[in-house]
């Protein structure tokens, strides 16, 4: 039940669910003080939310800061094989017809990527790409498997097949770190592992790993943060940009406060 509710109602938790419903509100109210209320509302959700300088200062705040290979390699102290643990979640486009023959990269195909670099540079020997498909009920879309995906583009770009192991069964960031703890113990009898994620899911996803006892050194990917830009047209004007990547880090925001009440984190 949290796994389909986490699912189908963070939509009414994010900027684009409050301004969709201050435009209902605005739309069906009679009492005119309401319906500017309602108005106002949206304006406010859509400037505040679509403000680039704002929303790249969250993000600033919130995503872990950029690791380098050097760092990675330090923190690597114990006998090996170190073990990256790249999560899924949109690294590669699962709703495109199996009859392409090649994998399409998705929105978060840097964690795939990060992971890659990893293992080229020989700071990690195995990758674990731990993920299931995650399907709700009544999804009627036919969806690839997006960690066999991840793992033929990986063998594709030189990553040894016997280097690479799935972890199937997790739905989301909990069950990732549960599954992905009991594979580190009994595969490698290590609880230390290299998480490569998003760098705003970091946190969650770090708090779920610590939950589980599993010591993690992270390696941030994909971020949503810049460099700080001081342009009016930024300061001033709402992007399209900086409102999706609101969502992203508001769902991450509520994600971990949800995952502390109800014991997750």
């Amino acid at each position: 039940m949290f796994y389909f509710l986490s699912k189908t109602l963070n939509y009414l938790l994010t900027p684009a669910g409050w301004l969709f419903t201050a435009l209902v509100i605005a739309l069906l109210a009679r009492n005119p003080v309401r319906r500017r209320r309602a108005i106002w509302a949206g304006f406010v959700t859509f400037w505040l939310f679509g403000n680039s300088f704002l929303i790249n200062e969250l993000a600033l705040l919130w995503e872990y800061k950029p690791v380098s290979v050097t760092a990675i390699r330090e923190a690597n102290q114990t006998p090996g094989p170190h073990i990256a643990v790249v999560l899924t979640g949109g690294m590669m486009n699962v709703t495109e017809q199996p009859e392409v023959g090649r994998p399409l990269l998705g929105r978060e195909a840097d964690r795939a990527q990060q992971a890659f670099y990893l293992y080229k540079t020989g700071a990690v020997q195995k990758i674990v790409i731990s993920g299931g498909q995650g399907r709700l009920p009544f999804q009627t879309i036919d969806v690839n498997d997006e960690g066999q995906m991840t793992a033929e583009f990986l063998r594709m770009v030189g990553v040894k097949p016997e280097d690479i192991l799935l972890e199937d069964k997790s739905r989301n960031t909990h069950e990732n770190a549960q599954f992905s703890a009991k594979l580190l113990r009994e595969r490698f009898r290590t609880n230390r592992c290299i998480l490569v994620t998003s760098a705003s899911h970091m946190r969650r996803s770090v708090a779920c790993f610590q939950k589980e006892g599993v010591q993690v050194v992270p390696f941030p990917a994909n971020f949503l943060s810049g460099y700080r830009s001081f342009v009016p047209g930024e300061l001033l004007l709402p992007h399209e940009q900086a409102f999706a990547d609101s969502f992203y880090l508001l769902r991450e925001i509520i994600g971990l406060v949800v995952y502390k009440v109800v014991g997750y984190v």
